[in-house]
């Protein structure tokens, strides 16, 4: 039995650290039994090329490591295999197990467009769609427009810092009169963060640098403004005199009734992105019913909304959806399309908490 070929395949899916340790388990299970066998001695390939990884990574696509014990060089046993299979399986475990702790729900991006694409066919998506989106201008955000514009078509880019839709009720109203004859739009907004390979959210490390930094670094700015108008060791931004930081006056102006509950959170930077959203869906919501009559014919305004969750490179982004809405071109809606896609939902505090705020400040005479 010395020369059998032995060959274990492992299907990893990164989304679900359980599945993953459970498949790394039942792995080692195996290498205990064969670990005394010697696998064929000559005429194999090098063991370089030995185990094949068709992962793509926890974040997106890699869905399938096919490790084949029996294209191993001569000499190398299964137990050594299997001692590098959690390096083959992902290299970032530590990114992805805070993933799914702290943003509950995470897909990667190939998983979330092809369930959009799927939810919005019954409303007749597809390329002579258009996509529009509102997310920061950080570089790394660039990847998931180009995911939804393969299946939607060109993107129409409506966010400025932190993905606030800046372009607000004017760029509405232009990217309307961009759909395709017959079409429909999907709009796609929120904020992001990052979670580095050592399992830390609100940084990543950044194509070409040695050290990592702020993502989102508009986002932590703000919040550091809004903790110190809290603690009253900063005063309130006035209203921007010139356009030369308008943006970054705005996005901390926005988180000023999240402050309370930012202080209070055991990681600020989990619960950040969280109160960002928050915030711009309710401004997303005020633009969306101003601009749908914009839309022709019979189209519809498809609006899905989260928190994008930026990963080491090489590792694919997810996107934890929180709202997917349809609606027609009279700003009513048509169905509310959460569950088509599971979406998540904001941590018990977040809405509530703003709310409970605003009603306990007394109204000025």
């Amino acid at each position: 039995q010395g020369n059998q070929a032995f060959r274990a395949d492992v299907s990893l899916d990164m989304a679900n650290g359980a599945k993953r340790k459970a498949a790394l388990k039942v792995a080692k299970k195996v290498a205990g039994a064969v670990g005394g066998v010697a696998l064929a001695t000559s005429g194999l390939p090098p063991a370089a090329r030995a185990a094949e990884a068709a992962v793509e990574s926890a974040k997106g696509v890699k869905d399938i490591v096919t490790v084949g014990a029996g294209a191993l060089a001569a000499g190398v046993a299964t137990n050594k295999l299997l001692e590098k299979l959690p390096d083959v399986v992902s290299g970032m475990p530590e990114t992805v197990d805070k993933i799914e702790e702290v943003f509950p729900g995470a897909k990667s991006n190939k998983k979330l467009v092809s369930e959009v694409a799927s939810a919005l066919k019954e409303f007749g998506y597809g390329k002579d769609s258009l996509v529009a989106t509102s997310l920061c201008a950080d570089e790394v955000n660039r990847v998931l427009e180009e995911d939804f514009s393969k299946v939607f078509g060109d993107n129409f880019s409506m966010g400025g810092l932190a993905g606030f839709p800046f372009g607000g009720i004017t760029s509405f109203g232009a990217m309307a009169s961009h759909i395709p004859d017959g079409g429909s739009c999907l709009v796609v907004f929120g904020p992001h963060v990052g979670v580095d390979s050592t399992g830390k959210v609100g940084t990543v490390e950044r194509r070409g640098r040695a050290n990592g930094g702020a993502c989102c670094g508009s986002a932590v700015a703000a919040s550091g403004y809004a903790a110190g108008v809290h603690s009253g060791e900063t005063s309130k931004y006035g209203p921007p005199a010139t356009p030369d930081d308008a943006q970054q006056n705005f996005v901390g102006t926005m988180l000023l009734p999240y402050a309370e509950q930012l202080e209070e959170a055991a990681d600020k930077m989990v619960d950040l992105p969280y109160a960002l959203y928050d915030a711009q869906k309710k401004l997303m919501d005020t633009i969306v019913q101003a601009g749908a009559g914009n839309v022709a014919g019979d189209g519809k305004v498809a609006v899905l909304g989260g928190v994008q969750v930026k990963t080491p490179e090489g590792e694919s982004d997810y996107f934890l959806p929180l709202s997917f809405e349809v609606y027609n071109n009279s700003g009513e809606l048509v169905e509310d399309m959460s569950d088509a896609i599971d979406c998540g939902a904001l941590p018990a505090g977040v809405a509530q908490k703003v709310a409970a705020k605003k009603v306990e400040e007394p109204v000025e005479a």
